[in-house]
């Protein structure tokens, strides 16, 4: 028996956990955490789930061609000449008779490691046969990215916190984020508790009582979906009337606060942003606002950690702009104990090399949310490019982008398309070739964490079984192909690109580096844009006051929106009146996983529904119902959940859709209801809020 560090390289907010694989005559057969990685950094269900994955009696082991439709599922085995020709062969055609920018690179995150990263090593590809149109933007965090840079110029990309600075916190308020089931760090989890055993106070703000709620035993406030705003704002007015906020903190960072102040109490449009205007929009008690916002205003230091779903709304670039107002207005901007109000993992991570990805001016950046519109359109609407193939890898995207119809519609109109995939997924299936790719177990890498201070490594735990190669080694093949190989790989194995990338780290010591799987820096930050905090006229900010712009006319501008953070309402339609989320389940990181019945059985996928909202429409616990809106058509059981908010239904993503002979899905698969809309100005994609209805299944003769 051998204990082997390892880490997931999933994309769900850990992503470099440090764990150790227990290794049995060839078998990996257990994973657990890592000691050398300390007390706080722990890993989750979804790496302890790693063997499932890799053993899976599902998984692809040899190249597969499409012979049936696509979609059917009827593909042929095929030797990996037959396979890589035929991959080469089409795409030099296409790209002989169209352009190689008709080339869609449809790379995401499905590995984030150092070296098999599945987005940089398809791009390096890609860009060396002659650059394609490749996506600009993400499905996580796209809003806050966008509007983040207006307020804080490019200091924004150190503008997070240290989980550890929580022990240091009197309240921390979770305001849309659930960590203890879609990670937000690998140390996030411990430190909550032990700040909770401290004594620090904690909130949830969420429109249910989530897992992240219940554990800390947190005041959870409700807040319907894509209300955050008015809530933050409500929260301002109860500051600004009871005369709570820091004026020299006002005064010291941030530019332009008196717009925001005047808007809140109602000097702009006549109406004041008091809690009764809030409670009426978010379904939140006006006492419940109150209390609240006298906490918030008096507890210090008040670390706020904004979550993803808040900005994955109808206008989510508001409520960063707010959630950084806020801190700044309590004088919590920054603070020991405190924080930005930013994202919480931007802060720089231990110096490490990386793979370079090569002419990367042959990209044409368009955003990830509309890459459906941008095959079934191009030209003749007013896009850049007439897409013609597509190559995969790294995601799921028929199933997790928006609007699987429309996704399935774009994905049959391709004259050819390729994935890399470990399972024959729902865009598998929609493919012309399917290259079996290695599962992280059986590759050696570097890893750099979502959050935190450290690297980690590991070693090729296990070979890879039947025909399976790795990203690198299909890509270097297919680069021989077409004559760049040498460019490509620049004479390097897997294993020599890892020890340059070590080379080039920061990391003292290799061996003790590879032997127990982890490196921790020394020196922790104790909270974003530290200089700046300390002192805002020798740091200033790159900005154009050189403060937090709460007012930027660089933003009105440039895209016409207003220049302070205002409340827009989402568009309402009476036949849809109930408000879906989409959360993270524990047991996937998105759709992986999705393909491992003993993964998906670890939880039940139903649909949580207020007992209000059910008795409305006759519906009992454990009836299957059909959720639907004029994306599509979803039946799902039902189960009763009173910690959720009236108006909301809860349906996590992730699961593979399926459909009936009606096209309604079986399964329940949650972007089967999203739409391609996108957020204004930032273009990102919206999952949840999302506008839909529950009914009775009268039809069951599908089920």
């Amino acid at each position: 028996m051998e204990k082997v560090p390892v880490f997931c390289g999933k994309d769900c907010g850990g992503n470099a956990c440090p764990l150790l694989a227990t290794v049995e005559k060839g078998v990996v057969t257990r994973i657990t955490n890592n000691p050398a990685a300390g007390r706080f950094m722990t890993g989750c269900r979804r790496g302890y789930n790693l063997p499932l994955e890799a053993y899976a009696k599902e998984r692809i082991l040899k190249p597969l061609i499409r012979i049936g439709k696509r979609g059917s599922g009827d593909f042929r085995e095929a030797t990996w000449d037959e396979a890589l020709d035929l991959v080469a062969g089409r795409l030099g055609e296409i790209k002989t008779r169209f352009g190689s920018r008709s080339i869609l690179n449809l790379a995401s995150a499905g590995s984030t490691a150092v070296f098999h990263n599945t987005e940089a090593l398809l791009s390096r590809f890609l860009n060396l046969l002659g650059g394609a149109t490749v996506l600009k933007s993400n499905y996580s965090n796209a809003a806050a990215c966008f509007i983040l840079p207006f307020l804080l110029g490019k200091e924004w990309k150190e503008s997070g916190f240290d989980a550890s600075t929580m022990i240091d916190s009197s309240l921390i308020i979770l305001w849309g984020a659930n960590p203890m089931e879609a990670r937000l760090g690998t140390e996030v989890d411990l430190s909550l508790l032990a700040a909770r055993d401290r004594g620090a106070k904690m909130v949830v703000v969420d429109p249910r009582r989530s897992l992240t709620a219940r554990r800390l035993s947190a005041w959870w406030i409700p807040c319907r979906p894509g209300t955050d705003t008015a809530l933050m704002l409500a929260v301002l007015h109860t500051l600004f009337r009871e005369k709570l906020v820091d004026r020299d903190s006002i005064d010291k960072y941030s530019h332009g606060f008196g717009h925001l102040e005047a808007y809140v109490l109602g000097k702009k449009d006549g109406e004041e942003k008091n809690p009764a205007w809030a409670s009426k929009v978010c379904g939140t008690p006006v006492e419940e606002i109150i209390r609240f916002s006298r906490m918030y205003g008096t507890e210090k230091p008040a670390l706020l950690f904004p979550g993803y779903s808040i900005q994955r709304v109808f206008a989510g670039e508001e409520p960063f702009r707010l959630s950084l107002a806020l801190q700044i207005a309590t004088g919590n901007f920054g603070r020991p104990g405190g924080s930005t109000g930013s994202l919480n993992n931007r802060l720089p991570h231990p110096r490490i090399g990386s793979l370079p990805v090569l002419n990367p001016e042959y990209q044409i950046p368009l955003p990830v949310a509309h890459w459906p519109d941008l095959i079934l359109q191009g030209r003749r609407d007013g896009w850049p490019v007439d897409i013609h193939a597509a190559y995969i890898m790294g995601c799921n995207f028929l199933n997790q982008g928006a609007d699987i119809n429309k996704n399935i519609t774009a994905l049959e109109k391709l004259d050819f398309s390729v994935i890399h995939e470990l399972f024959l997924t729902p865009t598998a299936r929609y493919c012309d070739v399917v290259l079996p790719a290695a599962h992280t177990l059986e590759r050696e890498d570097l890893g750099i964490p979502w959050a935190g201070n450290f690297l980690t490594y590991k070693p090729q735990t296990v070979k890879p079984p039947g025909d399976v190669k790795t990203d690198y080694e299909i890509l270097s093949s297919l680069s021989s192909r077409f004559g760049f190989e040498g460019e490509y790989t620049e004479g390097r194995s897997a294993s020599q690109w890892i020890q340059l990338f070590i080379d080039q780290s920061e990391i003292p010591d290799q061996e003790e580096f590879r032997k127990t799987g982890v490196y921790i820096k020394g020196e922790r930050a104790s909270s974003g844009l530290c200089n700046f905090i300390r002192d805002p006229q020798k740091f200033p900010l790159s900005t154009p006051s050189g403060k937090v712009e709460i007012y930027s006319e660089t933003y009105f501008r440039e895209t016409g929106f207003s220049p302070y953070p205002v409340w827009q309402p989402p568009p309402e339609d009476p036949r849809y009146p109930l408000r879906l989320i989409t959360p993270k389940p524990f047991n996937r990181t998105h759709s992986q996983g999705g393909g491992v019945p003993e993964i998906e059985n670890q939880r039940n996928q139903v649909l949580d529904m207020n007992p209000e909202d059910a008795r409305e429409r006759g519906i009992s616990e454990g009836e299957v119902v059909l959720v639907h809106n004029p994306q599509g058509e979803c039946l799902i059981t039902v189960s009763l959940e009173r910690d959720i908010l009236k108006g909301t239904v809860s349906l996590a993503e992730g699961v593979w859709v399926e459909f009936d002979q009606a096209g309604r899905d079986l399964r329940g698969s949650a972007n089967l209801l999203t739409s391609t809309a996108t957020t204004k100005p930032g273009f990102a994609v919206i999952m949840h809020g999302i506008p839909v209805q529950v009914s009775k299944n009268l039809s069951k003769d599908s089920l």
